[in-house]
């Protein structure tokens, strides 16, 4: 009776731990607070220029198109959650004709590009990530590129996404990993001490929040992207281009003055390729998950 009783007591504390684990990688999950006014200002900006720029939110975002099961791609009712230009929004009307589809972004601007394409039987919703309109089992498919990265806690973002999916419902998005924009954050550091490049989470990270949010079914892939540009201030204009210079708990100061680019320059040359390019890496992750 006594080794009974001490293995209930195991298996409690076991039980204990585990709860404890969750709780503490919910908290891991968690960011600082996001301006998300200074986010949508920023996108907006970019939002008549951001094709141009796009050529990287393209190749992922076809990628993750690649990854979709079937049952994704025969869906009736469709959120495209941070739109931008419409893009996406496009090859999904492409991709399920008679489907009902819902663009969604943070950026008024961006919503206005994304009507031009004039996609039929589609709605266009001005929201944040983290505070979703929807209606539970309000959709079939929930499609995401590159954007829950600017979620302030990705598990409360992601569980929101899990009510609006009725159940079969697909979730597939892509999103940044830690240690995306690597060549940049060192080379920031050779001229000060102040945050320059995002924090994003880890794979692991990751996939707690999509398992804490209620998915079961769960497939994560991950690459790294490397993209080249003749010069830093081609990396920089890459990065203003797309709306993604916003950093976090960044004090407001010059960084196009001469004397600072010249740092920055010198402190990107180990990073600079055999053939003179300037690389900069995207960690990129991308989950496909089931209701």
């Amino acid at each position: 009776m006594q080794i009974t009783s001490n293995k209930k007591l195991v298996k409690r504390q076991f039980v204990i731990d585990s709860i404890n684990q969750a709780n503490m990688a919910l908290a891991n999950t968690s960011k600082k607070a996001i301006n998300k006014e200074a986010v949508k200002a920023s996108f907006s900006k970019a939002a008549d220029h951001y094709d141009h720029f796009a050529e990287l939110q393209r190749e992922i975002g076809h990628h993750l198109f690649g990854l979709m099961p079937v049952t994704a791609k025969q869906s009736t009712s469709i959120l495209d959650l941070g739109c931008g230009t419409g893009y996406f929004s496009a090859l999904l009307r492409d991709m399920s004709i008679k489907a009902s589809l819902t663009c969604f972004d943070l950026s008024p601007q961006m919503l206005q590009q994304t009507a031009q394409r004039k996609l039929s039987q589609c709605c266009y919703i001005e929201g944040d990530i983290d505070a979703q309109p929807f209606i539970a089992g309000q959709f079939d498919l929930i499609f995401s590129n590159l954007v829950l990265q600017w979620s302030e806690q990705l598990s409360l973002s992601l569980q929101q996404t899990n009510q609006a999916l009725n159940n079969g419902g697909n979730l597939c998005f892509s999103t940044l990993l830690d240690g995306s924009l690597f060549e940049l954050q060192q080379a920031w550091k050779s001229v000060d001490s102040a945050v320059h490049v995002n924090h994003f989470l880890t794979k692991e990270q990751v996939l707690i929040a999509v398992k804490l949010a209620g998915y079961q079914r769960v497939n994560i892939f991950t690459e790294t992207r490397i993209k080249k540009y003749t010069d830093v201030i081609s990396v920089l204009k890459a990065l203003k281009g797309i709306g993604a210079n916003h950093v976090h708990d960044r004090d407001t100061k010059q960084t196009s003055n001469r004397q600072l680019l010249k740092q920055l320059e010198l402190g990107y040359q180990p990073f600079k390729d055999q053939d003179g390019y300037y690389n900069l890496s995207y960690q990129v992750c991308y989950i496909i998950a089931q209701k």
